[in-house]
């Protein structure tokens, strides 16, 4: 028998909001790292009455996250700017940090190249991301088709690397970027909250993510931005096609 799902949800709710309300009362310039996603827009939605907050997108001219993210700047109506990436600015990134790039597979190298980029583009200082929610509510493509079983391991698995490899190495570079990167949704009650609920309920099905969208819209984020399909964020930059073209010139 399933917990009750406004049980599940209150949890979420309250593990949510110990999260963020430092970030509500703190003062100073903060910027979201905005992809135009749920995860994202749920940060900014949270955090749009708060002083000096800005939005930042980062990505290639015409791409997907680019048009996403000032899209949702102008329906959340908050202040919005671009980070433009194009191919050299990736190889000047992957040069500059290939020592905490060292050891990487290849998506979380793509993955972290589009994050320093988006870091070190932001204006802000002190930046919010939306980190772990498709680790912990499994928006990748590879939960597909698995069983409860798998699904839950594929996730345990993935937020282990997370938070053993990718996170830190994220934390490092912002660092030496001078810049603070933080996580809400990875907040250890938050966590915690979220593995409570049942794995199936957490299974993509025909939406990735559905508890976690569902939820969001009803915290008040506006359905579009809560249901609008989103790809990761290396794609949906073009950071890791940028990335790619370069394979052929480093053998």
């Amino acid at each position: 028998m399933f917990p009750d799902p406004d049980w599940l949800r209150a949890g979420l709710d309250a593990a949510f909001d110990d999260a963020v309300r430092p970030l509500r009362h703190a003062r100073g310039p903060l910027g979201v790292l905005f992809s135009g996603g749920v995860d994202s827009a749920l940060l900014a939605w949270e955090l749009r009455h708060r002083p000096e907050l800005v939005l930042f997108t980062m990505g290639r001219e015409s791409s997907p996250d680019l048009r996403a993210g000032r899209w949702g700047a102008e329906r959340l109506g908050l202040p919005w700017e671009a980070v433009a990436v194009d191919r050299d600015r990736v190889r000047a990134t992957e040069e500059r940090f290939s020592e905490e790039l060292a050891g990487l597979s290849p998506v979380s190298r793509s993955v972290l190249i589009a994050i320093t980029i988006a870091v070190e583009g932001a204006q802000s200082t002190r930046l919010v991301c939306g980190q772990g929610v498709d680790e912990l509510f499994l928006g990748y493509a590879h939960y597909r088709g698995l069983s409860d079983a798998e699904a839950e391991q594929r996730s345990r698995d993935d937020l282990a690397r997370l938070r053993a490899t990718d996170w830190p190495v994220t934390r490092r570079i912002a660092a030496r970027l001078g810049k603070e990167v933080l996580a809400p949704y990875l907040a250890p009650p938050f966590e915690a909250a979220a593995t409570r609920i049942p794995i199936s309920l957490r299974l993509p099905n025909d939406l990735p993510k559905r508890f976690f969208r569902e939820w969001a819209v009803s915290r008040g984020l506006p359905e579009e931005l809560a249901l609008r399909p989103k790809k990761a964020v290396q794609y949906g930059s073009g950071v890791d096609a940028l990335w790619k073209s370069l394979r052929p010139a480093r053998r």
